[in-house]
């Protein structure tokens, strides 16, 4: 037998007077008013829900609704089935029980809530929640503090409280005794397709006012989660989409993978970028309904690719949220206009011919800028990655290296200070997957996990390098699969203000030291004509040219936007691993990092009296 039915046999019949009681359900005649608002929205006017004897559970005839014992604690009063059992199975009389006491003791205590109080309405509309919001919320006062109701349906399963002042001590919300918090403003939810979850009470109501209805919070704080998710699965299961609308916060991007991890492609995220404060509340206070809108509009539109004008209105290209990451060099970053948001880039050129050396500097200028890379690399060796990275950000100052002999060769390795340094250069804002290491194998996984990267870490510049060693397919699926994957980085891309570069080889026909064409381009035609803007990297082989100074040139083969399409002769600066450009009259364009603070900022030639050029 299980424990449900041993539940219910033991306290047989005298469950209709402990759910009745519990529930305060109405009786007329031999029918009770069903507690379910959801379903009765008139207030079940003519009673629909009967007790039957045999099945010993209470049952409505309107809406299906079945309460049995069990699922009054578990339902309506919001406890674990650990403890239903526990309590009920091991007391010989459920008022005896924890569970009960606890409940009664609930009740006992809200005595003492009172109509709210002038003191707390007017903070309340300090955070600017209009008096029509706190009544439609049902907000009280407990001995001078904000009270604020959570139901299960129709019965008030606990109260938070916080002091009505703007720094109201730590924590800032507590519970009244006896409380069992579910979500926040389930009682005003109706069934739809979405559901607007945010982390605090205040956040809530907000939203509420700025037009979404249908909006729950998960308390005060998204920190102790997991258990209210694992309560609410059912209910949160019945909506398409999940629109999680947290905190700009550590806090806030637990709550985003907690989502995430239990609710997968139903979760959508806000884009965290478009945030000026850390959360709704301030964001409503200092930049009005349209932020929130904004914010939530984010989300949405990830859901059905659409834009609706009369919320989104029209607001100027520069208004447009992400961030723009130059190359380092001036000709290629003019006429593209930097790397900008919601972007894909191809770079391409032959082995050994450059194009590795230019995706290291963008990622060292990007990070220079304070954004945040994920270079996820199919082949290579992360630790000569870093190697050169900080070559190319250290620049020609000798005395911050060591030397360091590697078998028979040496390699220079920065000093401990120095490296200290450069970590909290690129603290926080440059991660590494290597493929090989990792147990992700077809491209839905890899995809996926960026996505998730994406999401979570708010990631601004993506770095694929290279594609075919990223794709492991057979040969008879190869372009379809290459087509799906570059769809899903420029759906990405767009979706979440990201610029993407994807690292490509150049196909057979090609010869090194021509120019390249869009033919030449490893893999399927979908590739290219996908892409915003291509790039390529030509190494020069002419003995003329090189003892000129000019090692290869970089051309942009398309460029969406704008029509310009530069081509730039580049030098390679050996000691700093980095590709300079050469202006029109011959003059080495170079410039520093700013990993150090003793070096003043600005852009400088960087080129040293002992270069030839």
């Amino acid at each position: 037998m299980d424990h449900i039915q041993e539940i219910k046999d033991k306290y047989g019949q005298e469950a209709e007077n402990i759910i009745s009681n519990g529930l305060g359900l109405t009786k007329k005649g031999k029918k009770y008013h069903c507690p379910n608002t959801f379903a009765h929205k008139n207030g079940d006017r003519d009673p629909s829900m009967s007790w039957d004897s045999e099945a010993l559970q209470f049952y409505c005839f309107g809406c299906g609704m079945k309460i049995d014992l069990y699922g009054y604690y578990r339902e309506h009063l919001n406890y674990t089935h650990q403890e239903i059992v526990r309590e009920l199975l091991g007391k010989s009389d459920y008022k005896h029980t924890t569970i009960q006491k606890n409940r009664d003791a609930f009740l006992q205590e809200i005595r003492k809530i009172t109509p709210i109080t002038k003191e707390c309405t007017d903070y309340i509309k300090l955070r600017g929640i209009t008096e029509n919001t706190i009544k439609k919320f049902s907000l009280a006062t407990y001995e001078g503090y904000i009270a604020f109701p959570y139901y299960r349906y129709e019965t008030v399963i606990g109260y938070k409280i916080r002091k009505p002042m703007k720094d109201p001590g730590r924590p800032k919300m507590k519970s009244i005794m006896g409380s069992k918090p579910y979500l926040y403003n389930i009682q005003n939810t109706t069934e739809s397709t979405e559901l607007v979850i945010c982390e605090g009470e205040f956040d809530c109501m907000v939203i509420y006012q700025c037009g979404y209805k249908n909006v729950v919070s998960v308390g005060a704080g998204a920190n102790s989660l997991g258990s209210l998710i694992e309560q609410a699965k059912e209910f949160l299961s019945k909506f398409q989409a999940l629109i999680i609308v947290s905190d700009n916060d550590e806090a806030g991007q637990n709550m985003d993978k907690l989502f995430v991890e239990e609710f997968g492609d139903k979760v959508k995220l806000i884009d965290k970028k478009l945030y000026k404060r850390n959360d709704i509340n301030e964001e409503y206070i200092l930049y009005g309904e349209e932020k929130v809108v904004e914010l939530i509009e984010s989300a949405r539109f990830k859901i059905e690719g659409r834009r609706d004008l009369e919320k989104q209105p029209y607001k100027g290209l520069e208004s447009r949220a992400g961030k723009y990451i130059p190359t380092g060099l001036e000709s290629i970053d003019y006429g593209l206009n930097d790397l900008a948001p919601g972007l894909v880039t191809l770079i391409t050129g032959r082995s050994n011919g450059g194009k590795s050396t230019l995706v290291k500097q963008i990622i060292a200028n990007a990070i220079d800028k304070d954004n945040k890379v994920y270079l996820m690399s199919g082949e290579g060796d992360p630790e000569l990655f870093l190697n050169e990275l900080y070559q190319s950000v250290i620049g020609r100052h000798k005395e911050y290296y060591d030397l360091v002999k590697i078998n028979k060769r040496y390699r220079k390795e920065p000093k401990k200070e120095v490296l200290k340094k450069l970590k909290k250069w690129h603290y926080k804002k440059l991660t590494l997957f290597n493929k090989g290491d990792s147990k992700l194998k077809t491209i839905i996984e890899l995809t996926n996990m960026l996505e998730l990267e994406i999401k979570f870490n708010n990631h601004d510049l993506i770095v694929i390098d290279n594609l075919m060693s990223i794709l492991s397919v057979q040969a008879s699926e190869k372009y379809e699969q290459q087509a799906d994957f570059m769809q899903r980085l420029c759906d990405m891309a767009k979706a979440y203000n990201v610029h993407i570069i994807l690292v490509l080889h150049p196909n057979k026909t090609y010869r090194k030291g021509e120019d390249m064409d869009f033919e030449q381009i490893s893999g399927t035609s979908d590739i290219p004509n996908k892409a915003d803007n291509i790039i390529t990297v030509i190494r020069e082989y002419k003995e003329e040219n090189i003892r000129d100074g000019i090692n290869g040139k970089i051309a942009v083969l398309k460029n969406r936007h704008y029509n310009d399409l530069p081509r730039v002769d580049i030098h390679y600066d050996q000691d700093t691993g980095l590709l300079l450009e050469i202006s029109e009259d011959n003059q080495i364009i170079g410039y520093n990092f700013h990993w150090d603070t003793d070096i003043p900022k600005g852009f400088q030639l960087a080129i040293d009296e002992d270069c030839p050029f």
